[in-house]
């Protein structure tokens, strides 16, 4: 395979998972030889995920530099419009020396998509939940974003969506998909398989999330209802993020520091509950993770999980939620370990060498 310059244009760094999908790819990808460059507005530079990529520096005029000493932090932060118009002078003026401008944020799009580039293949990446991102803002501001998100679906670039609940959807016109990948090096499976003997206590795990989409509340709402009828379950909840006013004597807060904290914290717990309400068909970073470490999974149904190597309940239901768990609690442990040893074949393919490998097959079948 030919090597390739491939160029990643964002308006700047962030925490959320997105930024880390796509700084694993950049970092895979020149692990596997190829050039790696991040575009990114001078004042959003910083990199929240470490990433081996070379950052390329725009401003207002779309003069790009090098290197961090054309990094400024300033609290006074320039506006959207002009970052865009930045991006777009920038793409003009370097985007003909790569082979691949990988777009990956519908509002990115519009740049990619009307600067010159020469030669170069242009991708678009669309990530979970990509197509509703704004459909939650209110007013006209959150009403005009919501109109160009819609309106980057129908703009020239070879799409390419992250799960297959998004090939059609909405308005998405990607016939290709690739997941995000996970790092089975750190979340590897337990060596000890959880132990669900009666009489010896066990812990129940869920992420905790403010946003009602992510189901937090219906785990809380299990774990008092099974909290009554087990005196030995616990509950182990990463990060807080709990409903004001809710605790529990047998509930506890962890907060993972960094990917090694979160992976010992799903081999700490029994089982993992990850009951989110839309979507489903989508990649669930909880759910992946916590299939590659070895812990039993229940959930709403995001990849990879299904019946053959999870336990998959309604949304909005508690009471399902507690039945499963009373199930698993009493499962005999050849019965666990056959679910186990088909989560940990499921998840195989997410990892990030592997999907790294997929996007460059696309990146020489596909692509306009």
């Amino acid at each position: 395979m030919t090597a390739k310059k491939i160029l990643i244009p964002i308006i700047g760094f962030g925490s959320t998972g997105g930024y880390r999908v796509l700084s694993e790819l950049a970092n895979h990808w020149i692990g596997l030889g190829h050039q790696v460059d991040f575009l990114v507005h001078r004042s959003f530079a910083l990199p929240y995920f470490p990433t081996r990529a070379g950052i390329r520096i725009f401003d207002i005029s779309g003069k790009t530099a090098l290197g961090d000493d054309n990094v400024v932090e300033s609290k006074m932060r320039p506006r959207a419009g002009s970052i865009y118009l930045g991006m777009f002078r920038a793409l003009n003026h370097i985007g003909s020396g790569y082979d691949v401008v990988f777009a990956n944020h519908s509002m990115t799009t519009f740049p990619v998509a009307f600067a010159r580039c020469g030669r170069a293949k242009k991708y678009y990446y669309v990530q979970a939940y990509e197509p509703e991102f704004y459909h939650s803002r209110r007013g006209w501001k959150g009403r005009v974003l919501e109109a160009l998100s819609v309106a980057s679906y129908s703009l020239p670039l070879q799409q390419v969506a992250n799960a297959p609940i998004y090939l059609g959807y909405k308005r998405v016109a990607a016939t290709d998909w690739v997941p995000p990948g996970i790092d089975l090096s750190g979340f590897y499976r337990r060596f000890v398989a959880p132990m669900h003997r009666d009489g010896r206590a066990w812990t129940v795990g869920t992420i905790g999330r403010h946003e009602l989409a992510k189901g937090t509340k219906y785990v809380l709402e299990a774990f008092d209802k099974l909290a009554l009828v087990d005196p030995d379950v616990r509950l182990k909840v990463a990060y807080g993020n709990l409903p004001s006013g809710w605790s529990h004597e047998r509930a506890e807060i962890v907060v993972p520091k960094n990917d090694k904290d979160l992976a010992d914290y799903y081999r700490s717990v029994d089982v993992l509950v990850a009951p989110g309400i839309v979507q489903h068909g989508a990649c669930h970073y909880p759910v992946m993770e916590a299939m590659a470490c070895g812990t039993p999974v229940v959930t709403t149904g995001y990849l990879p999980a299904d019946s053959s190597n999870a336990w998959i309940v309604p949304v909005h239901d508690s009471a399902a939620i507690v039945n499963v768990l009373l199930e698993i609690r009493s499962l005999a442990p050849l019965d666990l370990e056959a679910k186990l040893k088909s989560a940990a074949a499921a998840i195989a393919p997410f990892d990030w060498t592997n999907v790294a490998k997929e996007f460059l097959r696309l990146f020489d079948t596909t692509g306009r």
